[in-house]
């Protein structure tokens, strides 16, 4: 035989030399095909997306959720620790305070979070872990008891209400990765809470993480040695239990906890995190900060600092050019907070010259000018005052009104709650009268009651604040001497020894200033 023919011959699969007989299989081989899954079944039961029949969601705004949007946003701020560790504090007077860090090397964290630097997790996730933090704090508004009751998310809705989706750029396993990921982060952040809340009678001191989050990604094998496809990701979500002081409907009744709430407005979640971070980022704060922030007065310096790290604003002092471009920033992202949100926009005019207004918001006449023009019949001149960035834009004021939508909702969730505190304080002092009774005719008040009725202490005529008259202002106004200790800095032994061992003693000035700012006009 010829070397063409054996090569023809070894070729042929007919041939017999080409087949081969291997005993004991006689069941023909077949290939085996996989089906690609669409939808895996048999999930577990999930929270229906948010949005779904109405454009504003119930959400919490108490401080850890404000103070923790802060935290995501700010991450150059953040502090570092000795052992090299980073932190982000939030001081709200009073002595409370908020502290957060980053919890990344458990073991059953992803390898990527763990080999991460916390300043690295920070900045790559900054402004959509916020999106996410806001996602949760919304879904845990609606459990009646959040540190009881996880909720359970699917991963393929929180693509839609976060606008992921939208990217062509990713598959929809990488959509759903992207989600898993963020999420595993989001359920990194801790806090150490430290509250004092006068009117309860409440003191909490605790350190829990804010969310704790579990993951499970339901893929297919791939017979070719290819990275899995995701079907699905199922995202489990515990809030931590500073629910129960901050987000309970039920404590706040029976003057035990407290519950502070917003509305969350469905185009926040339409705006692109990257194209319009900085609107983003206001839009998410002003909506959390709306209860507690009513009447909507900002400075541009107060509106800025609480979303954009300090370094930003000092380099708009320093560098006219980059104050500048700050400014123009601003002004787009009002105006996408106006058209997009709903935000209602109002310059102040004593602070807020007309001059130093956007484009949008000045008359046709004076926004079809040039700018020199513009500045030569509004400023007298072709160029802006120096440090006018500092001097003038920073301290300028303005007004930022929620959606008229959400200022009905909040009002009728107040009406409504007011209600219900007026209806349990009736019953509780129904009960109180059936279990008091009085031997004498006079009038007996009740302790509540004495603690109610404002006293009115008429004080010496003095230049001086001394310990005893400190005590007698203090008893006054029912305040503790650990609420005045917190307020001005200082420890409760402090106040103590001011008041006994030095009743008679003036008070140091720079404590009065201090003791003044807490106490108000009586001194």
């Amino acid at each position: 035989m010829s070397v063409k023919q054996n090569r023809i011959e070894y070729a042929n699969p007919q041939s017999p030399v080409y087949q081969q007989v291997i005993s004991g299989l006689e069941i023909s081989q077949t290939a085996k095909t996989y089906k690609r899954l669409r939808k895996p079944k048999n999930l577990p039961f999930t929270k229906p997306p948010l949005f779904t029949s109405k454009n504003y969601e119930m959400t919490a705004t108490c401080a850890p959720i404000v103070s923790a949007t802060q935290a995501y946003l700010k991450h150059p701020d953040w502090s570092e620790y000795s052992n090299g560790s980073l932190y982000f504090q939030k001081s709200f007077g009073k002595g409370r305070y908020i502290e957060f860090y980053i919890l990344h090397k458990q073991e059953h964290q992803p390898q990527y979070i763990s080999d991460s630097a916390e300043h690295q997790i920070l900045e790559q996730y900054g402004v959509m872990a916020a999106r996410l933090h806001a996602v949760f704090a919304t879904y845990a508004a609606q459990q009646t008891e959040p540190w009881k009751q996880p909720f359970v998310l699917r991963g393929s809705e929180l693509t839609k209400t976060l606008k992921v989706y939208k990217s062509k750029k990713l598959t929809k396993s990488q959509k759903l990765k992207a989600i898993a990921d963020l999420a595993l982060v989001v359920g990194t952040l801790g806090a150490v809470i430290h509250w004092y809340e006068g009117e309860l009678n409440l003191c909490i001191k605790e350190r829990c993480l804010l969310w704790m989050v579990s993951v499970q990604e339901y893929s297919q094998p791939n017979l070719f040695e290819e990275e899995d496809e995701l079907c699905e990701v199922i995202i489990r979500v515990q809030p931590g239990l500073w629910t129960y002081n901050f987000l309970n409907s039920q404590g706040e009744q029976s003057k035990t906890a407290l519950y502070q709430y917003g509305f969350m407005p469905k185009q926040i979640f339409d705006l692109h995190p990257r194209q319009h971070k900085l609107a983003t980022s206001l839009a998410l704060y002003i909506i959390q900060n709306s209860r507690a922030h009513k009447n909507g007065i900002y400075t541009v310096h107060s509106l800025l600092s609480k979303v954009l790290p300090s370094s930003q604003i000092e380099q708009a002092v320093n560098d006219y050019r980059y104050g500048w471009r700050l400014k123009e920033n601003l002004e787009e992202a009002l105006l996408v907070l106006k058209d997009k949100v709903g935000i209602k926009i109002e310059f102040d005019d004593e602070s807020y010259p007309l001059w130093l207004r956007p484009l949008w918001a000045m008359p046709d006449e004076l926004s079809s000018l040039s700018a020199k023009e513009r500045n030569q019949a509004l400023v007298g001149t072709k160029r802006l005052p120096d440090n006018y960035i500092q001097h003038i834009l920073l301290p300028a004021k303005l007004i930022l009104k929620v959606p008229v939508q959400i200022q009905r909702h909040l009002s009728k969730f107040e009406t409504r709650k007011n209600r219900t505190a007026k209806k349990t304080s009736q019953r509780q002092t129904k009960n109180h009268d059936a279990r008091t009774t009085v031997s004498t005719p006079e009038v007996v008040k009740t302790h509540s009651q004495a603690e109610a009725t404002p006293q009115i202490v008429e004080l010496t005529q003095t230049s001086e604040l001394t310990g005893a008259i400190l005590k007698q202002i203090r008893t006054a106004k029912c305040m503790s001497q650990r609420e005045i200790a917190g307020a001005i800095g200082m420890s409760q032994s402090w106040v103590r020894d001011i008041e006994n061992e030095g009743k008679d003693q003036p008070i140091p000035q720079k404590y009065v200033v201090k003791l003044k700012e807490v106490l108000g006009s009586v001194i």
